[in-house]
C-alpha cells in the first residue's frame, strides 16, 4: 500500500516535469523592437536607444533576473550570517554584518513595493533594481511617454528619496 502511494507521487511529479518541459520547448522566442532609456538628470534629458534582443518571454526575463538577484543576495546573507554566528568575529564586525542584512532586506522589500505600485499604474510588468543610491526601473509598455517616465520617477522618489533613478521602457516584449 505504501509503495503504491510513493509510485503514484513519483508518476505525478514525472508527468508534471514532462508537461513543463514541453511548454518551455514550444514557447517561441520573440524580438523586441526598441528600448527607450530616459535617464534622470537635473535637466531631465531623454535619450532613445534602439536595441534588438531575443527573449523567450518578457515576464520570464524579469523573473530570471529577479531569481538571479535573489540568489546573489541569499549568498551574501549566508556569508553575513556566518560572520554573525562565528566566535572569531568581533562585536563591531557582527554589528556591521547585521546592518548589511537589514539593508538587503530593506532593498528587497522596497523593490517589491515599487514593482507592485508601477504595475498598478497599468503596466504589464516592471523590474526594479536598487544598488546603493542607484535605482533602475525597467517597464514593459506598448506606448511610451515622458509623462509616464516622470510618474514612475516620482513614485520611486516617494519611496526612496535620495535615489538616482533610471527608467527604461521596453516595447511589449522586452
Amino acid at each position: 500500500m505504501h509503495l503504491q502511494k510513493k509510485s503514484s507521487w513519483f508518476l505525478a511529479l514525472l508527468t508534471l516535469i514532462a508537461v513543463i518541459s514541453v511548454f518551455y520547448l514550444m514557447d517561441s522566442t520573440k524580438q523586441s523592437k526598441e528600448d527607450i532609456t530616459l535617464p534622470v538628470d537635473a535637466g531631465q534629458k531623454a535619450t532613445i536607444q534602439s536595441v534588438t534582443k531575443e527573449v523567450s518571454s518578457p515576464s520570464s526575463l524579469f523573473e530570471e533576473t529577479r531569481l538571479q538577484v535573489s540568489n546573489e543576495r541569499n549568498q551574501i546573507r549566508q556569508k553575513l550570517t556566518q560572520k554573525i554566528t562565528s566566535d572569531e568575529s568581533f562585536v563591531e564586525e557582527k554589528n556591521m554584518a547585521s546592518m548589511e542584512i537589514e539593508t538587503l532586506n530593506k532593498e528587497e522589500s522596497t523593490e517589491a513595493i515599487l514593482e507592485k505600485q508601477i504595475k498598478s499604474l497599468g503596466f504589464p510588468d516592471a523590474l526594479v533594481r536598487i544598488e546603493g543610491e542607484d535605482v533602475s526601473v525597467t517597464v514593459m509598455a506598448k506606448e511610451v511617454s515622458k509623462y509616464q517616465a516622470n510618474e514612475i520617477i516620482y513614485l520611486v522618489k516617494d519611496e526612496y528619496e535620495d535615489a538616482n533613478v533610471q527608467v527604461k521602457f521596453g516595447a511589449n516584449n522586452y
